[in-house]
């Protein structure tokens, strides 16, 4: 009985999506989309200076700032390809599973890889490409001291894959290697290097002819062997940024750009929270001066002092529950939990009602920051209000804690003004 895979859904969450991209063809960097390039002075052309290309492509983008995402495919010598035979894995344990297998992939591997892998939707071969670490890091920084923002790096024969979602054979070709890649179903189905001067020997050679004449009469061909073959394409299209490699220095910079827009919205919040109790005020300070009008206006038409007075007893009455109505001071809450909450911890979520505030957000050390509050005299029976849990792609654990305002007593005020009204 033949077994059928469910079909996986590719998550395009974490993907990087850019906004310019950047290919290395020898010792020449081309801008896709238009008709640009400039040389490379480093003659080497199997590991480019990382300061070399982070200075080219500063004069090939003169006006561009760290803001816009930059994408770079390096060719294929940069990167090292395994397959390994693995049953269908939901996407976002694919990494996790091959990653466990290095030391058997690629026995004696000493430094830190990055990984780019896709999973298969049926039980089959799955290719795995790695990268240096530490060279993704030194061209991040390349960049970055030149003012531009090296978002991810690509596997050059990648940029060539087309829009539409359509097996493809591509054939990249440069002065010292040739890179054959198929590409069906949103992913690499094949990945095949060899240097050129592999290509020397004869049986080599015949034997390579064959598997390229085989392999592509079964699949449209893409054949880059110039430069001007890299001259003028679109934008990678969406799906090949699964296998994008993305320096530790860049995850970095992104998780400071996301620290900063929550930080955005919480003082927008903020504002927006300190405006509406201005408003609120008004309107208090406007009805609490109507009715000392109407109180005047009765003091001067009656004559009778004891109707006066229980008139003022009845307005005394009526605005007791605006007066006495329980502060909670969002703002100062708002302020006091910025001041006490670590740099690396934040919150997602804020909800206050009755005097009950409910916070959820990440932190590397949720019970640590249950003491800090609990150590806030304003703030009383601090405790979880949900089980600490862990995240995929997250090091901070989610939390959600629950406390109470001093003083803020909203039962006993609906008590004492509202006890007669039903919800």
């Amino acid at each position: 009985m033949k077994i059928k895979f469910p079909k996986l859904h590719r998550s395009t969450k974490n993907i990087p999506r850019c906004d310019i991209c950047l290919i290395v063809y020898g010792n020449i960097l081309l801008h896709t989309e238009r008709q640009h390039l400039v040389a490379l002075q480093d003659e080497s052309v199997l590991e480019p200076n990382p300061t070399e290309l982070a200075e080219a492509a500063r004069r090939l983008l003169p006006n561009t700032d760290n803001q816009q995402r930059i994408s770079l495919a390096l060719p294929s010598s940069e990167f090292v390809m395994t397959s390994i035979q693995l049953p269908a894995i939901a996407a976002q344990n694919i990494k996790n599973v091959v990653s466990l297998q290095l030391p058997t992939l690629l026995p004696g591997t000493n430094e830190p890889l990055l990984l780019a892998v896709q999973p298969q939707e049926t039980d089959g071969m799955t290719v795995a490409l790695w990268m240096s670490s530490k060279r993704a890091d030194e061209l991040y920084r390349a960049f970055n001291k030149v003012g531009l923002f090296l978002a991810c790096i690509l596997p050059r024969p990648l940029v060539a894959v087309p829009p539409k979602t359509r097996p493809v054979y591509i054939y990249d070709e440069d002065e010292t290697a040739v890179t054959i890649v198929i590409w069906t179903d949103e992913i690499i189905q094949k990945w095949l290097y060899y240097s050129k001067i592999d290509c020397e020997e004869t049986s080599f050679h015949q034997q390579l002819e064959e598997i390229i004449t085989t392999t592509s009469a079964k699949f449209p061909e893409i054949h880059k062997d110039k430069s001007a073959d890299w001259e003028k394409l679109p934008m990678p299209c969406p799906n090949v940024y699964g296998y994008a490699f993305v320096s530790n220095a860049a995850i970095a910079h992104l998780a400071q750009i996301a620290q900063r827009k929550k930080r955005r919205f919480l003082a927008i919040a903020a504002t927006l929270v300190m405006l509406a109790l201005i408003v609120a005020i008004g309107a208090v300070i406007h009805y609490e001066h109507a009715l000392q009008k109407r109180l005047a206006k009765l003091r001067a038409d009656t004559r009778d002092v004891s109707e006066l007075q229980i008139d003022a007893v009845n307005i005394e009455e009526a605005i007791a529950p605006i007066k006495n109505f329980p502060n909670q001071n969002v703002l100062a809450v708002l302020t006091k939990l910025e001041s006490l909450i670590p740099k690396d911890s934040w919150i997602s979520n804020f909800k206050i009602e009755n005097g009950v505030v409910e916070i959820e957000g990440y932190s590397p050390t949720p019970s640590n920051l249950v003491e800090i509050l609990a150590s806030e005299p304003t703030f009383v029976s601090v405790d979880f209000s949900q089980g600490v849990r862990a995240e995929q792609n997250k090091s901070e654990q989610k939390f959600g804690i629950t406390f109470k305002l001093k003083d803020i007593d909203v039962a006993n005020y609906g008590q004492q003004y509202f006890s007669g009204v039903s919800n």
